[in-house]
Parts: structure tokens; C-alpha cells; sequence
């Protein structure tokens, strides 16, 4: 079946841990692109965290918060949100410990900690040119897809113990957690904009390097895995790629009949 929808990973798949693009990535997409197959970001980063990239590389259709908000073409297709209670609770015990949370709105993240030194290097190591508002309320007006919980390896046993029912946790870096609805995924987000993209999921492949991207490689007609994924998700994957640094990406669109090329060099 012709593959008619793309979706990306950022980190680790269309950019580096430089920041900077994996070889020939805008090449591929606009090449995808004027085959008539449509594209999507699907990130674990918040919707003010993938702005840029997304501009610079001409999305308008994406899965961020881990499968929390999908948006296609412009339009909100899927939104999960955590339920208050379960936010007043978990900021409640974060704080008595003393860690940090950042919480995704759609338009901002927002900090119960102003100017914390975790959140900044934070920042800095993801390349973002801002960091998050200092707003500990924010969560008390507007919708939360995700929340970052700053802690180190091992603290965050409480916390997974207590909201085993109601939310995920995968540590993306090792500044902080990314903590989620239960039941939701990269796969959930892709699902819906493939429905309303009218396409199956037979019709769809998927690049992703990292735990968070597991359930996506598996959901899709042709998952494929970066040279550089964990072992999780090279496992869901029908196909393993070269590295982000070898442009891993050209060379599968390559390799599938997706675009024409030559390796990247």
C-alpha cells in the first residue's frame, strides 16, 4: 500500500544532540512533499517548544506532549489533558520534595520556579531560545497536556507509585520526566490525524529513536528506527536506519521508494 502520511521525531531524529539537522532533512521533506505525501512532527516537546523547527521545516500538522495534543493542518484534532485534581496533587508533592514542575499549556509552558538553574540548563541542552513563564497557577486556567517533573534518576519512584493509574512517566533526558495521561501516546496522536487526514495506518510511516516512540513504530504500516535508537524502539521498528549523523532519514525515504537520491555522503 502507497505510503501517503510521514511522521518525525525531533530529538535524536530530525536533529542531532548538537541541535542541528540530520544531513539532507529538508531536502527529503520538500521531496516528500511535492510527492503528494503529507507530513507531521510527533515530539514529546510542548507546542511553544517545537515552534521553531516546525516553522523552519514548513509543518503545520504535529503530535507533541507524547500523544497529549494533536493539531492537522492547522486545526486541534485530539487533545488530552490532565485532569486538575490529579495536577493540584501531584505539584502538592512535588513541591514538599522540592522539585521543579513545568507544565505544557498550548500556547506556553509555565514554572512553579522562577529562574531555577535545572529548568535553564534544561533549556539550553534542548537548544530553546526561552525558557518557561513563571506562572505556578497557570494549570488552574488553562488545559495541561504534560508536565516536567525535575528530578533526578531513582527520585521519582513516589511519584510513579502514587499515580500508577492515572499517568505515564518516561525520563527523555536526565533532567527531567516527561509525565502524561495514562493511555496516551505518540500512537493515539497519530491515530487521530491519520482519521482525519482520511488515511490508515497501513498508509503511514514513522521515524523515532526513543522509548517514547515505541507505541508510533508499532502503530504504523512502516515504523523505522534511527541507528542511533534505544533497543526498545529499533524492536518496534520493521526497519533500522543509519544514525542521525549518517542521515539516517534521507536514506530510508531512499530505500522505500519514497524519494529519489543518492546516500548521503
Amino acid at each position: 500500500m502507497a505510503i501517503r502520511f510521514a511522521f518525525f521525531d525531533i530529538d535524536g531524529t530530525l536533529i542531532d544532540d548538537r541541535r542541528e539537522l540530520s544531513p539532507r532533512v529538508e531536502e527529503a521533506l520538500a521531496a516528500l512533499r511535492r510527492r503528494g505525501v503529507e507530513t507531521a512532527i510527533a515530539t514529546g516537546r510542548a507546542p511553544d517548544q517545537l515552534r521553531p523547527i516546525a516553522e523552519r521545516l514548513g509543518f503545520d500538522s504535529y503530535v507533541c506532549c507524547n500523544g497529549g495534543l494533536a493539531v492537522y493542518r492547522g486545526d486541534k484534532v485530539l487533545a488530552a489533558s490532565v485532569p486538575r485534581d490529579v495536577i493540584a496533587s501531584f505539584v502538592e508533592l512535588a513541591e514538599s520534595n522540592g522539585y521543579p514542575v513545568v507544565v505544557a499549556g498550548d500556547e506556553a509552558c509555565y514554572a512553579n520556579r522562577r529562574d531555577h538553574a535545572e529548568i535553564r540548563e534544561a533549556y539550553r541542552f534542548l537548544g530553546l531560545p526561552s525558557e518557561p513563564v513563571y506562572d505556578p497557577d497557570a494549570w488552574k486556567r488553562e488545559d495541561v497536556y504534560q508536565l516536567y517533573l525535575f528530578c533526578k534518576p531513582g527520585q521519582e519512584a513516589p511519584f510513579v507509585e502514587a499515580y500508577r493509574d492515572a499517568l505515564r512517566f518516561i525520563r527523555p533526558h536526565r533532567f527531567y520526566l516527561d509525565v502524561f495521561p495514562a493511555g496516551v501516546s505518540k500512537a493515539t496522536g497519530v491515530e487521530a490525524i491519520l482519521r482525519s487526514a482520511g488515511c490508515s495506518k497501513e498508509e503511514a510511516v514513522a521515524f523515532g529513536d526513543s522509548e517514547n516512540d515505541v507505541e508510533m513504530l508499532k502503530y504504523v504500516g512502516m515504523g523505522v528506527a534511527m541507528g542511533n535508537a534505544a533497543e526498545p524502539a529499533k524492536r518496534a521498528a520493521r526497519r533500522i536506519t543509519g544514525s542521525v549523523d549518517e542521515g539516517g532519514i534521507f536514506a530510508a525515504l531512499v530505500d522505500l521508494g519514497l524519494i529519489e537520491g543518492q546516500p548521503v555522503p
